[in-house]
């Protein structure tokens, strides 16, 4: 990081910081729009009779707090837009947060966090949660549902995606980033990169939430539909989607990652038309239509994990992982399948493989391993704790297992928009 030059003054010093959070590799599209936003508008402020600052403001004038508290005002009360807005009345509840964080930020580029007196930043407001009961009658649709013979694919991912945020509360982006590496190997728990609202990249950290027994059977009945939609394709996102679509111009096939935004669209399509096919059915209470209102007043059960495997610590892992997997061949090859001894072979095994994924070991280096270890054929892999349907993602996600372009062509399902 490349400090801005504090003999910059006023929007020079502003808009040098604005390019120097922009330059950051972890600054996403989003917060680089929002630094050069906020540079702007301070930049603005100066030339405001009613702000104490003008153009020759240094850096540790503009970063005091009633200075900054007087942009924050003529901000909010929209003195410093360029263009009209076109509901002059009407202010976000979480501009001020936005600001304060893209202040943050324009205060480390400038290395003035020593000096600096920024405004306490306000708490997002928190959601209203939903009662117990509406909750309780939500999940045993989902898992009425998830029973029902013949279901569309779009439904069994509806499923899938709606089982998985009632268990953890993920929000769609969170969600969407997923693969099938954060997938613990028995589908028991699920690895999520939390980020924090109004906070910057470095604060996030990794949690690791339990799934329930309806969020492993949706994920058992989508993961297929998911790998034929793959075609010959290799993708390990866990959210793909049904059909051609258009992005940035080009045309995508089905099978193609779906971003958040398809990720919530597609939700909303398919709750839309299961709620209008079971209008009519008994009891039925209508799905809600947003992903964010199925999450809220979640309490999830979750542990935090690493955000990057520590490589001595994944070494041992990997050889608790080889040594109680040869423990289990051995049983298998003796025959005593079901036995006392196999029993408690089959629970080491799990435990060591479970621990070594919360660690951040790859799926394909823990098979590798125990595959060394006499655990080669499925049936053994299932026996150590894996389910099939995330070896065989596991699988074609390495390349392995694709169909011919005959085969797949024959299997693809009719090209439609949308």
């Amino acid at each position: 990081m490349t400090a801005v030059s504090q003999a910059l003054t006023g929007q020079a010093l502003l808009a040098a910081a604005a390019d120097e959070v922009t330059s950051w590799p972890t600054t996403g599209t989003s917060r680089a729009r929002q630094a050069r936003w906020v540079a702007g508008e301070y930049g603005r402020a100066l030339a405001n009779p009613d702000h104490p600052l003008d153009d020759e403001a240094t850096v540790r004038q503009l970063f005091r707090r009633r200075n900054v508290e007087t942009y924050l005002q003529l901000a909010q009360t929209g003195a410093l837009r360029v263009r009209a807005a076109r509901n002059p009345d009407r202010t976000s509840d979480n501009s001020r947060q936005i600001r304060l964080d893209a202040l943050r930020q324009l205060v480390k580029a400038c290395e003035a966090e020593d000096y600096a007196e920024l405004p306490a930043q306000p708490d997002p407001p928190a959601a209203p949660p939903v009662a117990p009961r509406p909750r309780s009658q939500l999940r045993n649709q989902l898992a009425e549902l998830a029973d029902a013979p013949g279901a569309s694919v779009g439904r069994l991912r509806m499923l899938a995606k709606g089982a998985i945020v009632s268990d953890t509360g993920v929000r769609a982006g969170e969600l969407c980033a997923r693969t099938i590496e954060d997938l613990a190997p028995t589908l028991e728990e699920l690895r999520v990169v939390r980020r924090r609202q109004g906070h910057s990249p470095a604060d996030a950290y990794t949690e690791l939430l339990a799934l329930s027994g309806l969020s492993r059977a949706a994920l058992r009945r989508w993961m297929p539909e998911r790998l034929a939609l793959l075609a010959r394709g290799t993708s390990v996102e866990l959210w793909v989607s049904l059909h051609t679509n258009h992005l940035n111009g080009q045309v995508t096939p089905p099978g193609t990652p779906l971003q958040p935004r398809g990720l919530s669209r597609a939700w909303t399509r398919a709750v839309e038309a299961t709620n209008a096919e079971m209008a009519d059915e008994p009891g039925w209470h209508p799905l809600p239509v947003r992903m964010e209102q199925l999450r809220r007043g979640v309490r999830p059960t979750a542990r935090r994990a690493p955000m990057y495997p520590d490589a001595e610590r994944a070494a041992v892992l990997l050889d608790a992982v080889a040594a109680r997997g040869r423990d289990l061949a051995a049983a298998r090859a003796a025959e005593e399948e079901g036995t006392t001894a196999e029993l408690v072979a089959r629970a080491a095994v799990r435990q060591a493989v479970m621990v070594a994924w919360a660690e951040g070991v790859e799926h394909a280096v823990q098979l590798s391993v125990l595959s060394e270890a006499g655990l080669r054929d499925d049936a053994a892999l299932a026996a150590a704790g894996w389910e099939p349907v995330l070896l065989a993602a596991v699988d074609r996600g390495r390349g392995w297992g694709r169909p011919s372009r005959a085969a797949a062509a024959a299997s693809a399902p009719p090209v439609r928009q949308g």
